[in-house]
C-alpha cells in the first residue's frame, strides 16, 4: 500500500495538519486487480470487514476499484491499518478534512 502513516502517529500531528478532534476525514483509495473475479472477491471481503462501515462510496469498473471512506479523525490510523490488511493492493490517493456544504454556508453567515 502506497501511503505514509508517519504523520498520523499522534493526535497532536493531526491537529497541526488541520484535523480537529471531532472532524470527519475523507480518504480516497484506488486498487487495480488482475481480473474481474479478484476485484469482486476483494470488495466482498472489504464490506464484510470492520472497514466496511466507513465506505461512503465504492465504484468498480472492470479490474479497478475506487473507494471513498468517511471516518472520524481519531479513527484515521485504524482505517489506514485495516485498509492495508484487508485490501493490500489499494493505494491511498488522498486524505482531506470532510467539508459539509451546509456548515460552510452557516459559518459565512455569522
Amino acid at each position: 500500500m502506497d501511503m505514509s502513516l508517519a504523520w498520523v502517529v499522534s493526535r497532536r500531528n493531526l491537529h497541526d495538519e488541520g484535523f480537529g478532534a471531532c472532524q470527519r476525514v475523507r480518504i480516497l483509495a484506488l486498487a487495480h486487480f488482475a481480473d474481474n473475479e479478484a476485484s469482486r472477491e476483494r470488495i466482498r471481503a472489504l464490506f464484510h470487514s470492520p472497514l466496511g462501515v466507513y465506505v461512503s462510496q465504492a465504484q468498480r469498473e472492470g479490474c479497478e476499484l475506487r473507494l471513498e471512506f468517511d471516518t472520524a479523525s481519531e479513527d484515521l490510523a485504524f482505517t489506514l491499518r485495516t485498509l492495508k490488511r484487508v485490501l493490500p493492493e489499494a493505494r491511498v490517493d488522498g486524505i482531506a478534512p470532510r467539508v459539509f456544504a451546509h456548515r460552510v454556508g452557516a459559518r459565512g453567515a455569522s
